[in-house]
């Protein structure tokens, strides 16, 4: 119980903002899902670099998609203050 309730008091130390940015979404699951999807869609590959280039083209499609995340400036600069030593 304790170590859940540390967990719990740790998330409420990032500002709302970046709280709403945790709770809703999961980055990092969702661009496994999407690099999954390609790479399980196309079981054969010409070459890497064909395969390269279908990962580049998901990974432009989530970035057109993160930029729609509200107040996103006010939030990347809260987490580069947060993270400073990460980014």
């Amino acid at each position: 119980m304790e170590d859940k309730l540390e967990a719990l008091t740790a998330f409420f130390r990032y500002p709302l903002e970046i709280r709403r940015v945790m709770y809703t979404t999961n980055i990092i699951e969702s661009v496994n899902s999407k690099f999954r999807k390609v790479i399980v869609g196309r079981r054969v590959s010409p070459t890497e670099e064909s395969l390269l280039k279908c990962l580049y083209m998901v990974a432009m499609e989530l970035e057109r998609k993160w930029t729609k995340i509200k107040n996103w400036p006010y939030i990347y600069s809260q987490i580069v203050i947060l993270f400073e030593d990460r980014l």
